[in-house]
């Protein structure tokens, strides 16, 4: 898989449930952080894989780069 997976995060500077963020991030940097988000990515036709926050006020999409 090449090219960089797209990362979006809630703006929690914004308080408002749309408002988020997004960069670009390697799988090398990704896989430090989410080893088991990426190979999931690699191993399933799934395009995207979203991490809830343990505190419950959001989550992170990671989606896979575009062909």
């Amino acid at each position: 898989m090449s090219g960089n997976f797209k990362v979006t995060l809630p703006d929690a500077s914004k308080r408002m449930m749309n408002a988020t963020e997004s960069f670009e991030m390697s799988k090398g940097e990704l896989e430090v952080h989410f080893p088991k988000e990426i190979k999931i990515l690699e191993n399933s036709p799934c395009s995207a894989v979203s991490i809830a926050y343990p505190n419950g006020n959001g989550s992170i999409i990671i989606e896979k780069p575009k062909p």
